[in-house]
């Protein structure tokens, strides 16, 4: 139960930074300013390896399941035809 209540603090402070570093973003680009840009590219990267795997962890790692068995079903099918055609 507590990890569930954590889970999604975690998940919105995760979504607020983003929202904070896209603001960021649109502030620089429309200041012009180049120090800021930079700034706010790093910070876009940090988030992105940080907050990535709170917000779609559960998505990435279902996309992975789908993708392996769609292959090894491909592999089977692939073995099956070239037994067939020899």
């Amino acid at each position: 139960m507590i990890r569930n209540a954590v889970i999604k603090v975690s998940k919105t402070l995760a979504s607020f930074l983003v929202f904070l570093d896209t603001i960021g973003i649109s502030i620089a680009l429309l200041g012009g300013n180049t120090w800021l840009c930079l700034l706010m590219g790093i910070a876009t990267v940090i988030l992105y390896v940080k907050v990535n795997p709170i917000l779609f962890g559960d998505y990435d790692r279902k996309r992975k399941e789908k993708i392996e068995k769609k292959r090894e079903e491909l592999l089977a099918r692939r073995t099956n035809k070239e037994g067939i055609s020899k």
